[in-house]
């Protein structure tokens, strides 16, 4: 769990940091495959003994993880986004398959950190928890294992080379059978041995591959995962059958104390990553010391029979208790959710009869507020833009964009396109790939990573919605001295990662519509703001707008000019259910068509 760890707090200096996971799965499949073939009447009692040690052991700290998270949540935010959907898949065990129905991939937790988007794995370990011993109980080891095989190679069928493989359990299923094939094969034959130079190559091979193999590398989805299980199986068969060696390298009082607390040690992690605003080396020591009170409280008791006489019961009535006040919680939080949005969306866009089908219809009047003319339509003649059907459309921004993505998913889907979202709360252009590392702002003094990644090749269109981040100060984190837009060092500083981001979306041959912002109703939430702020933007924004492929939509005018049609809830923020919706139906319908254009 180390590397994991690692991985989550410096994702940049071990891309493959999440391999350490699949190690476990390897790990934990020849454990539970051990335990069951080492009761040699398997019988349901012992079926339930099994079940009834493996809820001691999982499920205490799971449940308080889920609850103390979900209300940490509402504390510090203030607000529940999707993190009570994520807390009820993770209370059932079904993560998994929520965040693949949710989301893009696995990568996407750095993109828009979920305090809940680690428990996918716990999810998987116990799905395998309830049916593999059924299998084998059922089937005997050798067919089972046949059985599993055969899973796996069906995953592989359905999940090929795609971003949901990495969830899925029938795929990930593969590492778990790597390790309980070990097993069998050490219960079968006792003098199994495996070399050490064969050790040596397995162990190099994984370590290659958590120094270079990003999680969303193509081979992740294209067989890699059968390689490192491989690996991973051979590691742990030279462990278990030359113990000497293993025991001097692995059997220190720090190892050991990790490992009795790797469980807590991961549950914990990644929330306080998330939530805590503090450099990751406090998470992480925070981390330590609630997995060692962990212990001593809570798991080890319970593990020690002496909270707990009927663990299955006592248990599982948690757990129905917990899911079921996620379920009342969620419908007294009765936001729409964003499918709700997007499918809102979606019927406004298929019902609305007025949509003007060229964007020259729309009334553009110029900024009275910042006295500056409204940014060029230089390719006013070739509206709307035109992208191919099915085009891939990825929304950047900061909070303006991200309250605003529900809408965005709903005018794509309703083109047949597809949508990706990479925006989140003060997502500055300066926070790009080339500039993040050198300033802050009065939220953020520091980041760990760019929040706005590379335009990859797949992408067809860019919609940008800077609409506060950008007016705000900055902090030069060399100098100590705060900045903004409209002086002569962060404004380079803007322009630069403009002119950057449009390049990047040149050579990935995809065009840019840029939604130019309104005024903010409420300066308070952007520090510093002013009318020569706005001026500095859009006139980076006009310059841009040079290039070919730049459009830019004036919509800060219409939405500052009608208020009823466009709400903003806090002064800022488009509401998410009326005023983004309008937006996309009224104003960005118009200016793109997905397709070729008729006539």
């Amino acid at each position: 769990m180390a590397v994991v760890v690692l991985y989550h707090a410096w994702p940049e200096l071990l891309p493959g940091g999440w391999i350490g996971v699949s190690v476990f799965f390897t790990l934990s499949g020849f454990l539970i495959t051990q335990i069951l073939l080492g009761d040699y009447v398997l019988t349901r009692a012992s079926l339930a003994s099994f079940w009834s040690r493996r809820a001691r052991r999982l499920l205490p700290a799971a449940l308080a993880t889920v609850s103390v998270t979900v209300l940490a949540v509402v504390v510090i935010r203030g607000e529940v986004d999707n993190t009570l959907d994520a807390a009820l898949a993770a209370t059932l065990y079904a993560h998994n398959w929520w965040a693949a129905a949710s989301g893009d991939g696995y990568w996407e937790i750095f993109e828009a950190p979920s305090p809940l988007a680690h428990m996918w794995s716990l999810a998987i370990e116990e799905q395998v928890y309830v049916v593999w011993p059924l299998i084998v109980l059922s089937l005997g080891a050798r067919r089972a294992l046949v059985v599993g095989v055969v899973v796996v190679v069906a995953g592989y069928a359905v999940w090929w080379d795609t971003a949901d493989a990495y969830y899925a359990t029938p795929v990930r299923f593969a590492e778990v059978l790597a390790g309980a094939l070990v097993a069998v094969a050490v219960l079968q034959r006792p003098s199994f041995r495996v070399p050490t130079w064969v050790t040596a190559f397995a162990f190099g091979g994984i370590a290659f591959c958590v120094a270079t193999l990003a999680e969303d590398d193509p081979l992740v989805a294209q067989g890699a995962l059968i390689g490192l299980a491989f690996a991973a199986a051979i590691l742990v068969a030279w462990s278990v059958t030359d113990s000497g060696l293993a025991d001097a390298l692995f059997g220190g009082a720090v190892v050991s104390w990790l490992g009795h607390r790797s469980y807590a040690i991961y549950l914990f992690h990644w929330p306080l990553l998330v939530l805590v605003d503090a450099p990751p080396v406090i998470s992480i020591a925070v981390t330590l010391v609630l997995a060692e009170s962990s212990h001593r409280v809570l798991e080890g008791p319970i593990r020690r029979r002496d909270r707990l006489r009927r663990p299955l019961l006592s248990l599982g009535g948690a757990t129905a208790a917990l899911a079921s006040t996620l379920v009342v919680a969620a419908i007294g939080f009765s936001g729409s959710s964003e499918r709700d949005i997007a499918a809102a969306t979606v019927d406004a866009l298929v019902s609305k009869t007025t949509v003007p089908t060229s964007i020259s219809s729309l009334p553009l009047p110029p900024n009275e507020v910042t006295s500056a003319p409204a940014p060029p339509s230089s390719v006013a003649p070739t509206w709307p833009i035109e992208v191919p059907a099915g085009a891939s459309v990825l929304l950047v921004g900061d909070s303006a964009a991200f309250e605003a993505r529900g809408a965005f998913t709903g005018w794509v889907d309703a083109n047949g396109g597809l949508a990706k979202v990479a925006a989140w709360a003060v997502c500055s252009p300066v926070f790009g790939p080339h500039s993040w590392a050198d300033w802050g702002t009065p939220f953020f003094e520091s980041l760990e990573g760019e929040c706005r990644s590379s335009i990859s090749g797949d992408i067809d269109l860019v919609v940008v919605m800077d609409h506060g981040a950008a007016f705000i100060d900055h902090l030069l984190i060399r100098t100590g001295e705060w900045h903004d837009i409209s002086d002569g060092v962060l404004g380079p500083v803007m322009r630069f990662a403009y002119d950057s981001m449009v390049q990047e979306a040149a050579k990935a041959n995809a065009q840019v519509l840029i939604l130019a912002p309104p005024v903010p109703l409420d300066p308070e939430l952007l520090p510093g703001y002013s009318p020569a702020r706005m001026n500095a933007y859009r006139e980076i924004v006009a310059a841009v707008a040079e290039e070919p492929h730049v459009h830019v939509l004036d919509v800060g005018p219409l939405i500052d000019a009608d208020p009823m049609r466009y709400p903003r809830t806090d002064g800022l923020h488009l509401d998410a259910e009326t005023g983004a919706v309008n937006l996309f139906v009224d104003l960005v319908a118009p200016a793109v068509f997905f397709g070729d254009q008729p006539g």
